[in-house]
């Protein structure tokens, strides 16, 4: 296994193949959560409501994404680390792969007995309660197979085959699209029918990752553990893994907490078109995630085998494609965004609303991708307390004050903004912020990379 992808290559040619197949592979799956929101949009005299259920449990889906990620890309990282290692390799894809599907089990358990009183907590009642419990009782079992699938995709990638994990995801969301329609408009299911249709799709896209590995002979063989080997696998995997998870976690927790100054200064109108900006959002930072987590196996390999010149070059060719591809989505988004949005089927006060929330969020977006290199390069180098800081300077000491503070400071001035569009104000405001500590730990670190 001496002469792999990782020797082979540049270190420009290795950002391009490992990312690019990643870049596809997030933007289509995360066309299953764009598809479900376009589907809802599309329900008629439901579509308000139904999207109005969405965006409140979109927190819980990020906790549910947050805690797959733990093993998820701790795994996939352990991988590349310890690809000229069979034994140890092994070892780490056994554990991570049980790991995976015994935390998923245990999330998916523990919102089952409470998840009532979870949707009446975040403000769902009436209509938007009934739906929004319906959809997520199927969500829970979505979130274990989506787990297997993320782990084992994500462990093909590391192994080198970036562009069969695009090809499976890539089948995934035609399948979804499939079914949703199915589903929701030929069998009359509704919001139901989504989550039947993703549901089906995440078991597809599992069963399918699973069987190529089997086929290729990668998937771990039976191996004994004693105790104490056991925890230290899985201790080392969680060190890892536990930084991104931190901050999607914070990420979902901040998104309650939008929600409901939402509710409290706007209505369910704010809510709907939320979720729609935060999809579209998402859907354009995944080339950014793509790239950064197509780094993280390569970094991870230059690292485990000290190649410290090639790990640099790494970092730095990556901020400078991410930084220039927030610049062209930045202006994307200034110039077709509202017409991006009709693709939602939204009425015409969720789109008015929508399309001046995404001007907002998207004004710092080219730094969002400074912030998620450095994020990715402190996690893969032994440095994930700074990495949690990162996570926590954006999503706790800045976003969330500035949620509670700005409502309250702009309905005491008049400068032509509402105190509820004022709440949006705290995306741009918190990435200025957290990109800034960012480069200061980069900097701090750049003469030991070198």
């Amino acid at each position: 296994m001496n002469e792999n992808i990782y020797e082979q290559k540049s270190v420009k040619e290795l950002i391009f193949i490992f990312s690019i197949p990643a870049i596809l592979s997030l933007i289509v799956e995360t066309l299953t959560s764009v598809v479900d929101t376009a589907f809802a949009g599309h329900l008629g005299t439901q579509s308000t409501n139904a999207l109005t259920a969405m965006g409140l449990i979109s927190p819980l889906l990020s906790i549910f994404t947050a805690m797959q990620t733990l093993f998820a890309i701790s795994t996939a990282i352990m991988i590349a680390k310890q690809l000229n290692n069979e034994i140890a390799l092994n070892k780490y894809f056994s554990c991570g792969f049980t790991m995976s599907i015994f935390i998923s089990i245990v999330t998916s358990f523990g919102f089952y007995l409470f998840l009532h009183s979870i949707l009446s907590a975040l403000g769902a009642e009436g209509q938007v309660l009934s739906l929004a419990e319906q959809y997520l009782k199927v969500q829970l079992f979505s979130n274990i197979f989506s787990a297997i699938g993320y782990t084992l995709t994500s462990c093909i990638r590391a192994f080198g085959h970036p562009k069969v994990e695009a090809v499976i995801i890539s089948l995934s969301v035609i399948v979804n699209v499939f079914l949703n329609s199915i589903f929701t408009f030929k069998f009359s299911m509704g919001l139901l029918g989504i989550s039947i249709g993703t549901l089906l799709t995440e078991m597809l896209c599992a069963g399918i990752a699973m069987l190529w590995l089997y086929s290729k002979k990668l998937w771990f063989k039976k191996c004994s553990f004693e105790y104490r080997e056991f925890i230290r696998i899985v201790f080392d995997m969680f060190k890892i893994g536990i930084a991104q998870t931190v901050i999607q976690l914070l990420a979902g927790c901040t998104g309650f907490i939008v929600n409901n100054s939402l509710l409290s200064f706007g209505g369910t109108v704010y809510i709907a078109a939320w979720n729609v900006s935060q999809k579209l959002y998402i859907l354009a930072l995944m080339p950014i995630v793509g790239i950064t987590q197509g780094v993280q196996t390569i970094i991870s390999y230059f690292n485990g085998n000290k190649q410290k010149n090639k790990k640099s070059k790494t970092i730095k060719f990556t901020i400078f494609y991410c930084m220039l591809y927030g610049i062209v989505a930045a202006a994307s988004v200034f110039f077709i965004g509202d017409k991006i949005l009709f693709l939602f089927g939204l009425t015409s006060e969720i789109h008015s609303v929508a399309t001046a929330v995404i001007k907002v969020i998207f004004i710092t977006f080219p730094l969002v991708g400074v912030l998620y290199t450095i994020m990715t390069f402190l996690q893969v180098t032994d440095r994930e307390i700074q990495a949690i800081i990162l996570g926590l300077t954006r999503q706790v000491f800045s976003i969330v004050p500035l949620i509670l503070l700005l409502p309250i400071i702009f309905s005491k001035t008049d400068m032509g903004i509402t105190p509820v569009f004022s709440i949006f104000l705290a995306i741009p405001l918190a990435d200025i912020i957290s990109t800034a500590m960012a480069l200061v730990l980069f900097k701090s670190k750049r003469q030991p990379m070198s």
